[in-house]
């Protein structure tokens, strides 16, 4: 049984699950078996309807650091983080699906980079893994396919594609206030990356993977490749403002740059 935290614990972690009782395990070890151990991990349960609740609630009864909550209806992933976002105590935000993975030293790395940056985002390459990876993070062999990402990135850059992968991403909620996810179904992280960096908040990254993305997941709200691209248009038009010529540019742009990342 691990000790109880003090009250606020340093990271506050969010993990949505929607029915992921198959890969739902190795998610949340590969967060409590971080090498940075002050953390809090809110799995919301976006009332599923398999054995979900059920896992959670059994590691929770050995690690005092996980918490559940469940929804009585689903509200997809981004009203199940908010919900996790709410009830989070960190001063650090991070998020995990219950079908992706962390290198045992993710946050560790990351948040001593926040420090010495001063960054109100950090983020980090990750894996691509195939849907049906059995393994675990602590003993994953690289297989080659990796997604690279800048040291740095600005708002220009950050309208121009996605490059900061949700499962990578730590804010930091002493320089941002509080953040929410914007209700835009298939960009609403790229959305939230915008409006941190938006603010004025500086967004850095480790070029090394330090994650493993499970890929193409059958039934996965991030396979709807239309709905993705109407987002990706809503976020440039309505949030970012620019004209439909500036729009549809960098909706071009990003389009290339998904199909890049897609065939690693």
């Amino acid at each position: 049984m691990t000790d109880a935290l003090e009250q606020h614990p340093l990271v506050t972690v969010v993990m949505p699950v929607f029915n992921g009782a198959r890969t739902l395990r190795r998610s949340l070890g590969s967060v409590l078996d971080q090498t940075r151990s002050d953390l809090e991990l809110i799995v919301v349960d976006d009332a599923s309807t398999d054995d979900t609740a059920h896992i959670v609630e059994e590691v929770a009864q050995g690690d005092s650091r996980v918490r559940l909550i469940r929804r009585e209806r689903s509200g997809g992933p981004a009203a199940a983080r908010n919900t996790g976002i709410a009830s989070g105590t960190g001063r650090y935000l991070a998020f995990c699906d219950a079908d992706d993975l962390w290198l045992p030293d993710k946050l560790e790395r990351q948040l001593t980079l926040a420090e010495a940056e001063g960054a109100s985002l950090v983020y980090s390459g990750y894996h691509r893994v195939d849907a049906g990876f059995a393994g675990s993070a602590a003993d994953f062999v690289p297989e080659g396919r990796v997604v690279r990402v800048p040291t740095r990135v600005t708002r220009a850059a950050l309208r121009r594609g996605n490059v900061i992968g949700n499962l990578t991403a730590v804010v930091d909620l002493q320089r941002t206030g509080p953040v929410s996810l914007p209700d835009i179904p298939g960009a609403e992280d790229w959305a939230l990356w915008l409006l941190i960096v938006g603010a004025g908040g500086a967004a850095v990254g480790i070029d090394e993977p330090l994650a493993l993305y499970r890929a193409d997941q059958p039934g996965s709200h991030s396979a709807d490749r239309t709905r993705a691209v109407r987002a990706v248009w809503q976020v440039l038009r309505q949030q970012e403002r620019l004209s439909m010529p500036g729009a549809a540019a960098n909706l071009f742009l990003g389009a290339v740059a998904a199909l890049r990342k897609n065939r690693i």
